[in-house]
C-alpha cells in the first residue's frame, strides 16, 4: 500500500510523536509499503529523519492555514502522483488540509493519530472532523476515553495501538557506560546519575523533579540529576535551580540525536510528567534496564507496572517523588529487579516489530472493501 505520514509541528520541534514517525516509517517500507513523511520545509523533524532505501519519500510543503487552498491542492497532486491508499494525520490542522486534499481525490482513507488529546469543543471540529477522517488510532486506553468524550468521534473508529520502541545497537556494558556518561560530563565517578528525558514544557512536570531534590540531596549529596531535552521553559528551570542552590546538582545536556549512552550510564530514571498520554521516555528506560520513578497518570500505568517495573506516584507531588527516589536509593537490589522487569515487559509487548505488526495489520485492515 502506498501511505502519506503529515506532520505540521513547527521547525524547531522535536517529540515523542516525531520520533513514532521516524521508527515506524521506515518499518512500514521495509515491509514493502510506499511511505512519505511531509513536514515544513527545514524542519527539525524532516532533519533527523533518516531515509531507508526507495521506497521511503521526504515531502516538504509550507503549510499555514487550516483551509489554505494552495496546500490542500498541492496536498491532492501529491496524493495523485503517489497513488495514497491511507493518509496518517498527526494535527486537527494536517486532518483539514489532508482530509480535504483527500476528498477531492477519493478512495483514500484518513487516519488520525493522536498522540495527546487535541479534540476541541468548537462547531468546526465537531462538524468537519467526522466527515474527514475514517479512523482514529491512540496509544492507550486513557487517551481513548479521552478522545470519545468529547463527544464527536464515534467509538467504534477509535483503535488502541501501543508505541513500541527497538533495541539499541549500544555496545558498551553498562559498568563501562556509567565510566564514559560521568567522563562526558564531568561528574565524579562516585556519583548517582538520575537522568530525566522531555521537553521543557509544562506537562513534563520538571519543576517538582526539582522540588523533590531538595530533599533527595539531603539523604544523597553524591547525586546528579541529567536532564535531556531543551524548550521554553530551560531558563525558567535553571533560575528555579539556583534558587534553589542546586545548581552542582543538575546538568542539562540538550536536545541530543541519539543518548543512549546518557540512560545506559545513569542509575535511575525520573519522568514527573503532569499529563502524558502514553509516555515514550519511560519505555525508553524500561528498555535501558533502568529502575523508573514516574507519576502515575494518562497511559504510563498501561505499560509500566506500578511495584514491578516502575514507581508510580501521584504527580504535582514533590514529597512523594522525593521519597520514592530515596527508598530506591537505600536498596541497590530493588533498584537491579525493577530495571530487569522493565526491559523484560518491554521486550515482551511493546517492541517496535510488535508495534508494526499491529499498525500493519490495521491498515490492511482498512482497506479492505466493507461488504
Amino acid at each position: 500500500m502506498n501511505l502519506f505520514i503529515l506532520d505540521s509541528i513547527d521547525i524547531n520541534t522535536f517529540g515523542g510523536y516525531q520520533n513514532w514517525i521516524n521508527l515506524t516509517a521506515p518499518a512500514l517500507a521495509k515491509r514493502g509499503h510506499k511511505v512519505t513523511i511531509a513536514g515544513r520545509p527545514h524542519s527539525e523533524y524532516l532533519r533527523r529523519f533518516k531515509v531507508t532505501g526507495d521506497s521511503v519519500r521526504v515531502f516538504e510543503i509550507e503549510i499555514s492555514g487550516d483551509f489554505n487552498p494552495l496546500t490542500i491542492v498541492k496536498l491532492k497532486k501529491q496524493f495523485e502522483k503517489e497513488r495514497t491508499d491511507i493518509v496518517i494525520c498527526d494535527f486537527n490542522k494536517d486532518v483539514r488540509l489532508a482530509g480535504l486534499a483527500a476528498c477531492l481525490q477519493k478512495e483514500i482513507k484518513v487516519v488520525w493519530h493522536l498522540g495527546l488529546n487535541i479534540t476541541k469543543n468548537s462547531f468546526v471540529h465537531k462538524f468537519l472532523t467526522p466527515k474527514l477522517i475514517d479512523a482514529a488510532v491512540v496509544p492507550s486506553e486513557n487517551l481513548k476515553k479521552q478522545i470519545v468524550a468529547s463527544g464527536y468521534i464515534d467509538e467504534d473508529i477509535v483503535k488502541v495501538i501501543p508505541h513500541g520502541i527497538p533495541d539499541t545497537i549500544f555496545k558498551l556494558s553498562r559498568e563501562e557506560a556509567a565510566e564514559e556518561l560521568r567522563k562526558k560530563y564531568h561528574i565524579n565517578q562516585d556519583n548517582l546519575v538520575v537522568v530525566t528525558s522531555g521537553r521543557f514544557v509544562e506537562q513534563k512536570g520538571h519543576i517538582y523533579l526539582i522540588d523533590a531534590a531538595v530533599g533527595i540531596v539531603k539523604d544523597f549529596p553524591n547525586i546528579t540529576f541529567l536532564l535531556l531535552g531543551d524548550g521554553p521553559l530551560e531558563s525558567k528551570l535553571k533560575s528555579r535551580i539556583t534558587d534553589s542552590n542546586l545548581t552542582e546538582h543538575f546538568i542539562f545536556a540538550g536536545m541530543l540525536d541519539n543518548f543512549d549512552l546518557e540512560l545506559a550510564g545513569s542509575d535511575l530514571m525520573i519522568h514527573p510528567s503532569i499529563e502524558e498520554p502514553f509516555g515514550f521516555s519511560v519505555l525508553e528506560g524500561m528498555r535501558a534496564g533502568l529502575p523508573i520513578v514516574a507519576s502515575r497518570i494518562g497511559g504510563i500505568p498501561e505499560f509500566a507496572i506500578d511495584g514491578k517495573t516502575a514507581k508510580l506516584i501521584e504527580s504535582k507531588n514533590p514529597k512523594a517523588l522525593s521519597k520514592a527516589v530515596i527508598d530506591f536509593m537505600n536498596n541497590p537490589t530493588e533498584m537491579v529487579h525493577y530495571g530487569t522487569a522493565g526491559r523484560k515487559r518491554w521486550q515482551e509487548g511493546f517492541h517496535l516489530d510488535t508495534m508494526v505488526d499491529r499498525w500493519d495489520n490495521y491498515l490492511k485492515e482498512l482497506l479492505k472493501p466493507v461488504n
